[in-house]
């Protein structure tokens, strides 16, 4: 089949890693400049050497099938063990080692989350920078050699067999609600209208040599942060002293429509009081929002499928089952396996 998938974080790449691997000739369309979705580097600081993981900071691994993925990066260099070294602040002191650490261990990448998805993407044909406006379905009843036709804003378009759109729900739905075929869809805009997303600010601060901290990241409570990320701890001598704070839920809702420099100034404000003032002034900053950060509510199921054989509609992400790295791989995954067994 010719297969196009609409997304390339996590989820849709590890889709179209297997179904590629099966034969099926894979696309895969992305509107920004990267790969991995949140899992995302930004190249700042001067020269635009530093990389700052500015979405997921680290990630963990239960089941088997995630595990061999992980063991897979591990021995390809790209990832680490990272995690071990979290200490918390508890909106008044501190603490050094996080009183509640996680049972499993949490592995980061060596060069920047967004490696992972470029591995990924090395078994299919990914268009960056391609948006795509909407869906087109023909079926059976068709003069079109293919069912499906994706429509990119660009007024190009692309002919599929099948379709896997692998974005936030909220995406999702905007592009189900561009087919033709309303009532076959129907059943899975219903479902997935009920997906809401909790937004963040990321901000990444940059200090040049200064000496860093020997904690990797600090989970924070009764503060506008939630988490602070050393990034100097993952790349040691080739990074500066540099972090991510990332905002609390709460933080962002009150300032989601603020302005820039008030939300950097209370940002750092708190990260004063937990790392010292030295902090309050960075040589450099940059600020990026998540609309869709992670999501509150998941459904309980790996993938969703419209159910017409002529023309195969799915969808998959990190709101099926759970809300991490490892759900959005296993989505992916359980798809292209049914999939193969199937087409």
């Amino acid at each position: 089949m010719v297969i196009g998938i609409i997304g390339a974080g996590i989820s849709g790449l590890t889709a179209g890693k297997f179904l590629a691997k099966a034969g099926h000739e894979v696309t895969v369309f992305e509107k920004s400049s990267g790969f991995g979705g949140r899992m995302a580097t930004r190249y700042a600081g001067t020269g635009s050497e530093s990389k700052m993981d500015h979405g997921i900071p680290m990630f963990s691994a239960k089941s088997l099938e995630f595990n061999k993925f992980v063991s897979e990066l591990r021995e390809k260099g790209l990832i680490q063990r990272w995690g071990d070294s979290i200490s918390m602040y508890d909106g008044d002191i501190l603490i050094k080692q996080d009183p509640n650490p996680s049972s499993t261990s949490t592995y980061t990448a060596v060069k920047g989350m967004n490696s992972v998805g470029k591995y990924l993407s090395r078994y299919m044909d990914v268009k960056l920078n391609t948006k795509v406006g909407g869906l087109t379905y023909f079926g059976k009843n068709r003069s079109q050699k293919k069912p499906w036709v994706i429509n990119i804003t660009s007024s190009s378009t692309f002919l599929a067999d099948a379709v896997i759109i692998a974005l936030p729900a909220p995406q999702a739905y905007g592009i189900l609600n561009s087919t033709i075929d309303e009532i076959n869809a129907l059943k899975l805009v219903r479902v997935i209208d009920e997906i809401h997303y909790r937004p963040s600010y990321s901000l990444m601060v940059g200090y040049g040599d200064k000496p860093a901290p020997a904690w990797q990241g600090v989970k924070c409570k009764n503060s506008n942060l939630d988490f602070i990320s050393n990034e100097k701890t993952k790349r040691k001598n080739e990074q500066e002293t540099s972090f991510v704070l990332h905002a609390s839920e709460s933080f962002t809702l009150r300032h989601q429509k603020g302005d820039e420099e008030v939300i950097v100034r209370e940002m750092l404000s708190d990260f004063a009081e937990i790392a010292g003032g030295w902090v309050s002034v960075p040589d450099w900053h940059q600020l990026h929002f998540w609309r869709y950060s992670s999501p509150r509510t998941y459904l309980k199921r790996p993938f969703f499928e419209m159910e017409d054989k002529d023309g195969p509609l799915a969808l998959i992400g990190d709101y099926f089952n759970g809300d991490s790295v490892e759900d959005a791989y296993l989505s992916g995954y359980e798809l292209a396996k049914k999939w193969i067994e199937e087409y």
